[in-house]
């Protein structure tokens, strides 16, 4: 059996003294628009205006996918 490497053992954080682990939060969200305006599609997970998605029941609940395909 080969040895496991870690996945993510390129990405490297220090938390410093005053319990912080970075120098700022980027201000804003990648998600322009007011909360709800855009959602992801359940088949593809691309992240769209609502106008472009169509609801359909999936056990029993409610999702959405691309209107066009994906």
């Amino acid at each position: 059996m080969p040895p496991r490497t870690p996945v993510k053992d390129d990405i490297k954080t220090r938390i410093r003294s005053g319990g912080l682990r970075y120098e700022s939060k980027s201000v804003g969200t990648a998600f322009p628009g007011a909360y709800g305006a855009t959602m992801s599609c359940f088949h593809c997970g691309r992240h769209m205006p609502r106008s472009r998605l169509v609801a359909f029941k999936f056990a029993g609940a409610q999702q959405y996918r691309c209107r066009d395909g994906c």
